[in-house]
């Protein structure tokens, strides 16, 4: 085939890809890549046919046969660094970036994801390094304003961070997602109006399904914004975490408090048991409802008593035992002589900031050590298995195969709560469990934790029996568990 025709070629295959017609670009790639002069155009588009078709594993053999041919093929080398990105072997992945910036140290993509490739890394400082490298070439490149915003709240740089946040949003206005990071940084810095105000733009995220779909597409209800409630029905929709919604469960009260109104809240089904003893009516379906006057979200509700009280509601302890399941746990119990505290230290590793909050269980290897006290863990699915893996089985009473396995959330766990003398968690829903029950609790915390917990650092409002130990610099749990050592020693 003479030069032209190859063209011709490339670009009907091309044009098949972009109609996703996969199949028959596939041939034409597949011809193509039997010819010398076209086999590494060939290979390339073969291998992302096999990306947009989620077969990643063929995708990157394609790739790796591309670069043994030119070691120097700028988008295959990028393409597998994605890959590597995605499998999590991030060295794998710098090696193919660092391989464009040697032949093309201009490529602002390649700059970008080692950057990005840094950030999962958490060297922060060197992704800090390649975004901005970024932004010298492209003053608009905004994914690097983006990903320096989230490098900086990392580094408790809050005002650089919404710095950056806002160039996002000049560059792109209708960033809502972005608007909501900066109310993380207000939060933090205390400016309570605008986070209050940017932390609504969570809601564009929630909107399209779940239950707040389900609620305006069966009643035609407006959003509370703070009208008068008397005399009308206005349902609350839960939303986010288990934990946040034990957290901000007691903004209910507090409507209730101030308007004679019937108040619902639409909740997980397995946390349902949790509200029952309550005076608002707690569903986890429509079915039973045939109207309301209004509807908002569950974590919109602080932002309207702040903007009252100028303050955070304190601590209402609504949660109470199931008697039949505390009798059962008082019967296991018994037999610990000891002081016993209970321990949790992961949160779902899926959470993309789950290294923030979690904490390896081979720290807690003194606190185990100390014999004036028995351990038992209240913890269940991800974290478990590091019992067995550190040989903690002597120390620390695995219940994750009897805690919890029926329908209500947290069961088991309550009546085990109620009988320890107190708990030590890292930031997960136990410790907003465990805090509502007004049981003592240490709260273990990274150096730069969730924005609440700074709310709660300086003001001491969510939780009166909560004590929290935070790290004095990044990473240093050594100190934490130090000062949580001394604690313990005191308090015996």
């Amino acid at each position: 085939m003479n030069p032209k025709d190859l063209q011709d070629e490339i670009k009907e295959g091309i044009e098949l890809f972009k109609n996703k017609k996969f199949n028959a670009a596939k041939k034409i790639f597949e011809k193509l890549e039997e010819n010398i002069e076209t086999k590494t155009t060939g290979l390339f588009f073969l291998g992302v046919i096999q990306l947009e078709q989620k077969n990643v594993l063929e995708a990157k053999n394609i790739f790796l046969q591309l670069i043994k041919i030119d070691p120097n093929h700028e988008d295959a080398n990028l393409s597998l660094g994605i890959i590597f990105m995605g499998e999590k072997k991030y060295e794998n992945a710098l090696d193919h970036f660092k391989n464009i910036i040697s032949v093309n140290e201009n490529n602002t993509n390649a700059l970008y994801h080692i950057g990005l490739t840094y950030f999962y890394m958490r060297k922060i400082n060197e992704s800090i390094n390649f975004f901005n490298k970024c932004i010298k070439l492209n003053k608009n490149h905004l994914h690097s304003y983006l990903m320096l915003g989230h490098s900086l709240i990392r580094e408790k740089k809050f005002k650089l961070a919404i710095e950056n946040y806002n160039k996002v949003l000049e560059i792109d206005p209708k960033r809502e997602r972005t608007k909501f990071n900066l109310s993380w940084c207000y939060f933090a810095l205390f400016e309570f109006n605008k986070a209050f105000e940017f932390y609504e733009f969570r809601k564009p995220k929630l909107q399209p399904s779940g239950r707040y779909l389900e609620v305006t597409s069966k009643f035609n209800s407006k959003e509370w914004k703070g009208q008068d409630l008397t005399n009308k029905t206005i349902m609350v929709i839960c939303e986010q975490g288990y934990g946040d919604n034990i957290n901000f469960f007691r903004y209910l009260f507090w409507l209730n408090e101030k308007f004679n109104t019937k108040i619902i809240f639409y909740c997980h089904t397995k946390l349902k048991h949790l509200f029952q003893h309550t005076p608002f009516e707690i569903i986890s379906d429509l079915s039973s409802i045939t109207n309301i006057d209004y509807y908002q979200h569950l974590l919109s509700l602080p932002a309207f008593y702040f903007a009252e009280k100028k303050s955070f509601k304190e601590n209402i302890n609504f949660i109470k035992v199931n008697e039949s399941v505390a009798t059962k746990w008082e019967k296991k119990l018994n037999h610990f002589k000891k002081p016993i505290i209970a321990i949790n230290w992961q949160g779902d590793e899926r959470y993309s900031h789950d290294d923030m909050r979690s904490i390896p269980l081979s720290y807690y290897k003194e606190i185990l050590n100390n014999k004036n006290f028995d351990f038992i863990s209240l913890q269940k699915n991800f974290g478990s298995e590091q019992i067995k893996l550190n040989k903690y089985e002597n120390f620390l009473i695995d219940l994750s195969n009897e805690i919890d396995l029926g329908e209500n959330a947290f069961e088991d766990t309550i009546a085990i709560l109620k009988k320890t003398n107190c708990v030590v968690t890292s930031d997960t829903a136990i410790v907003h469990l465990a805090a509502t029950l007004n049981i003592k609790t240490y709260l273990l915390l990274s150096y730069n934790p969730e924005w609440r917990w700074h709310i709660e650092l300086k003001y001491k409002c969510f939780y009166p029996n909560l004590n929290i130990i935070q790290q004095k610099s990044p990473g240093d749990w050594y100190g934490v568990f130090k000062e949580l050592n001394d604690r313990l020693k005191q308090n015996l």
